[in-house]
C-alpha cells in the first residue's frame, strides 16, 4: 500500500508554513471556531493535531487527487 502525502499550510509557526502528511492517517477533519476565528482542525492518529488553513472540502480534494495519481 502507498503512502498517499498532501502538503497543507499551518496556523502554527513553522519553517516555510507548511507541513506534510500523509493523507491515510487522518482521523478527522473538523471545521471550528478557536478564539474568534474559524479555522479547519486536522485530528491524525496517534493524536497529533494541528490547525490548517485549507477548507475542509480544499482537504478532501487534495487526499482524492494524491490517492489519484498512485492509480
Amino acid at each position: 500500500m502507498k503512502a498517499h502525502f498532501i502538503k497543507l499550510n499551518v496556523l502554527d509557526e513553522t519553517h516555510d508554513g507548511t507541513v506534510i502528511i500523509n493523507a491515510d492517517n487522518i482521523s478527522s477533519i473538523r471545521r471550528m471556531n478557536y478564539n474568534d476565528t474559524v479555522q479547519t482542525m486536522i485530528l491524525m492518529m496517534g493524536g497529533e493535531r494541528f490547525g490548517v488553513h485549507e477548507l475542509p472540502e480544499e482537504i478532501v480534494n487534495l487526499v482524492q487527487d494524491a490517492k489519484e495519481s498512485y492509480a
